[in-house]
């Protein structure tokens, strides 16, 4: 998903305040530093702030960006050579892309501020299908649990495997997984929200059924802990991100996602003559 999507607000004078940009990546460039780090969000504020005033407000909202990186994956000599040729960082040029999209953004929207829209807030508790963890799954991680526990430096791998065990013996009992769903309306804008991080597919999916001109999905933003929600693509094909171990909800639950939410937002635009 290469769009970015951007809000702006003003005040009465018309000056702006504010800016909330949507983007399905991730802020990881520089993952892995024992620091406090904004990533690229850091030098995307500042150059937006050199743009349109020192106190303006920035937003980084993340969509549906599960299996999404900033990292280079492939024409990595040809950016960096072009990278090299504007004498930038990395962190510079990813913020530089960023700012160019809302640049382009504000051209349109500054010709059509709003002063009366609709504001409407749903907020739904939702219970998805959690993962199954399947016999063979369970074995692989008692196995993992059993090789790994020989050495105490393992035990954070140690307890990432037992808790697939754990959940075996819990999954008939409880398979669900719930999760507060948010859904605003902004005048032709909607926002939606999810607890994980969101594989891509699926935020193509809510944008494309969404009766709003204008759809944000922002991941990450609910209950901590809810891992990666990936595709039955991803999960056939494996990974560390689309395993059972990095995974509560799967493709299933997924797809439950999707549909509630679209609901939700399409209730918003009810047809001539219904009321929402």
């Amino acid at each position: 998903d290469h769009g970015v999507e951007v809000l702006f607000f003003w005040d009465r004078n018309k000056r702006l305040l504010a800016t909330a940009v949507n983007v399905a990546c991730p802020a990881q460039e520089v993952e892995g530093r024992s620091a406090v780090n904004a990533d690229f969000w850091h030098e995307a504020r500042e150059m937006l702030r050199k743009r349109y005033g020192k106190d303006l407000l920035v937003l980084g909202w993340t969509g549906a960006a599960g299996d999404q990186s900033p990292h280079l994956m492939y024409r990595k000599q040809a950016e960096e050579r072009m990278r090299q040729l504007r004498g930038l960082t990395r962190l510079e040029e990813l913020a530089r892309r960023i700012v160019q999209a809302v640049d382009e953004a504000y051209q349109g929207a500054v010709k059509e501020i709003r002063t009366d829209v609709p504001l409407v807030h749903l907020v739904e508790h939702i219970k998805l299908p959690v993962r199954k963890v399947t016999p063979q799954e369970l074995a692989n991680a008692k196995a993992q649990v059993a090789a790994l526990s020989k050495d105490p430096r393992n035990q954070r791998r140690v307890l990432w495997h037992q808790e697939v065990v754990e959940r075996f013996e819990r999954q008939k009992a409880n398979p669900h997984y719930s999760m507060e769903l948010h859904v605003v309306r902004l005048g032709d804008v909607a926002i939606c929200t999810n607890d994980f991080e969101l594989f891509t597919d699926y935020g193509i999916m809510i944008k494309a059924r969404s009766k709003a001109l204008q759809t944000f999905v922002l991941q990450l933003s609910g209950r901590s802990g809810a891992g990666y929600l990936p595709t039955e693509r991803a999960v056939r094909a494996g990974g560390y991100s689309a395993i059972v171990e990095s995974s509560l909800v799967g493709p299933e639950g997924g797809q439950v996602l999707v549909d509630r939410t679209v609901e939700l937002i399409n209730s918003l635009w009810p047809s001539p003559g219904t009321k929402p």
